[in-house]
């Protein structure tokens, strides 16, 4: 329980909920108030603010991952887990910029497309941040991730037909805004454990290089001190 309320009391965890709060009030405003009249509170559509500001986030993520790999060794795991993190946040920068994913949702249980994408992407993110301080925040984002993807391939349309909610019902828009606001909180989780991990290891790579340049510099020193002495 300790850790529960440290978690909900961190930084992180009030931007998920933040995000959240965000995209539910403006989306019901926008129904409640002007009939979804504002594409720009619309939760729903590619041109909400939501879907921009996710859009940035995956694409401030990628450049985090350009960063993070360039800051590790060679041919290692964890460079290889930072340039395919990279690759597959570009997609997705790609995937959002050109509406792609809604003729895909439009295929015949076209958005399980996504499921071995997101599973990789979940195991390079669980890689790089698995041993610092940040595996409750990654728990986290996929959590709401993993929501946010059931919702989808659900279709928020299919489970009010379900459940018999009017599609223009207030219980139908609380579902698109649970849709959209966990898949922003979980994005935006991820990438500030993504943004540590790489600060983290910048903070590592610097370090390296000077003891070894001082130890170049000290066992240079000492070898013409001892052809000197000769």
């Amino acid at each position: 329980m300790t850790g529960l309320v440290r978690d909900l009391n961190s930084r992180p965890a009030w931007v998920g909920l933040g995000a959240i709060a965000a995209v539910g009030l403006t989306h019901l405003l926008d129904y409640g108030a002007f009939d979804l009249k504002y594409r720009l509170f619309d939760a729903n559509r590619v041109e909400s603010w939501s879907h921009i500001l996710d859009a940035a986030a995956l694409a401030a993520g990628t450049a985090v991952c350009v960063a993070g790999a360039r800051r590790t060794e060679k041919r290692s795991g964890a460079r290889r887990a930072w340039a395919i993190t990279a690759t597959v946040l570009a997609l997705f920068v790609l995937d959002e910029a050109s509406g792609l994913h809604s003729r895909i949702g439009d295929l015949h249980n076209g958005k399980l497309l996504y499921a071995p994408i997101l599973v990789v992407l979940a195991y390079c993110i669980w890689r790089l941040t698995r041993d610092g301080r940040h595996v409750g925040q990654v728990r986290a984002a996929a959590a709401l991730l993993v929501c946010a993807y059931a919702i989808h391939v659900l279709d928020p349309h299919r489970i009010a037909r379900t459940l018999g909610w009017p599609h223009e019902s207030w219980a139908f828009q609380v579902v698109v805004a649970l849709k959209e606001g966990t898949e922003l909180a979980g994005v935006l989780l991820a990438l500030l454990a993504l943004t540590a991990a790489a600060a983290a290891a910048a903070a590592h790579g610097r370090p390296l290089a000077a003891p070894q340049q001082a130890s170049v510099r000290t066992t240079s020193s000492r070898s013409r001190r001892t052809l000197s002495g000769r």
